[in-house]
């Protein structure tokens, strides 16, 4: 939890690059409703990480590596975005989504659905076709903003079925598919699934055969350690992840799931899946041969998504794209300038 705000934000002390000015000399500026930046933002951030942990403990693990992680870096790439010239995300909009956090349901808040009015994007003046460089400065409430690149463009809101493979996100409601590079909606239970077509948050996809284009259903994850369950989800559901748990493949039970850090194995070990935290990458492993999680980098250090190491979220991987990944330094969204 945030307890001393003086610590977290520390580094939004420093002179950054934002819209053209510096972090202490915008945020001194947005004051709104008697908050400043850093309460609203520390608000928001604790009930964001609060539900994710409340929703899946086991994403904050591989995502930030812990909820305090999470809270100190969803703050401060909040500082940074409010700092954003022309941005309709003002602080009594971070404070009043803050607040509403806890109506917003597990599921719909895991696939990113029925997000509550008050947590919406904001929209700003920007038309389309201009620079940008947080969501919150257009009026379609959308910055397309490619892989690797520092700042975006104005563009309306992606279709399902639109291309994303030169985009960092879908916008709300739609998920880039990592197979085929597309926007789609998740897949709720009972709903078609395969190539193209993930499910949701607690679902597998059971049936799906990708070599003969077959597609599977969407069938509820199996939530109870010692269950049943089926490794290769041809006939029945695997385990629930965002409740800890995992399919053995030697037992075909759920078993507590396996976080790997840095340095340690991962892929195939004990017959079940260890998955690395801290968005580490599990280098070398390969069908029954377990590799070796390579650590993640954090705000400011230096990332190469081609040779595995990626950043901590809320970062990503900013500079020149090549060879297959990203060779850059990892930045929250409005540390850039990006014309405005």
């Amino acid at each position: 939890m945030i307890t001393k705000l003086a610590s977290v934000f520390a580094p939004c002390a420093l002179v950054l690059a934002c819209g053209g000015t510096t972090v202490g000399a915008a945020l001194q500026a947005i004051g709104d409703g008697g908050m400043t930046a850093a309460q609203v933002c520390a608000d928001e951030a604790h009930q964001r990480c609060t539900l994710l942990q409340t929703c899946s403990a086991t994403d904050v693990l591989i995502r930030y590596g812990s909820e305090s992680v999470c809270e100190t870096g969803e703050a401060s790439s909040c500082m940074l975005t409010l700092a954003e010239p022309s941005n309709g995300k003002t602080p009594a909009a971070v404070e009043a989504c803050a607040q509403a956090y806890p109506s917003w349901a597990c599921t719909d808040y895991l696939n990113d659905e029925n997000i509550p009015p008050a947590c919406q994007q904001k929209t700003g003046p920007f038309a389309d076709g201009t620079v940008c460089a947080v969501s919150g400065q257009c009026q379609t409430g959308f910055c397309a903003t490619a892989p690797g690149a520092p700042c975006g463009t104005c563009t309306p809101l992606p279709l399902a079925g639109a291309s994303c493979a030169q985009l960092t996100t879908c916008g709300a409601g739609l998920t880039c598919t990592s197979d085929t590079m597309t926007c789609v909606v998740l897949g709720v239970e009972s709903a078609a699934c395969g190539k193209g077509a993930p499910c949701g948050a607690g679902l597998s996809c059971v049936g799906a055969n990708t070599a003969a284009n077959t597609p599977g259903t969407c069938k509820a994850a199996v939530e109870a350690s010692g269950a049943t369950c089926d490794p290769t989800l041809k006939t029945g559901p695997g385990c629930d992840r965002n409740a800890g748990l995992v399919c053995n493949g030697a037992s075909k039970t759920c078993q507590p799931i396996v976080l790997a850090a840095a340095g340690q194995p991962c892929g195939d070990v004990g017959s079940q899946t260890a998955t690395c935290s801290t968005e580490g990458v599990c280098i070398g492993a390969s069908g029954a041969t377990p590799g070796t999680c390579k650590a993640a980098a954090a705000d400011g250090a230096a990332c190469d998504t081609a040779s595995g190491t990626n950043c901590i979220v809320p970062g990503r991987c900013v500079g020149t794209s090549g060879d297959g990944g990203i060779t850059g330094t990892c930045q929250y969204a409005g540390a850039q300038t990006c014309g405005t």
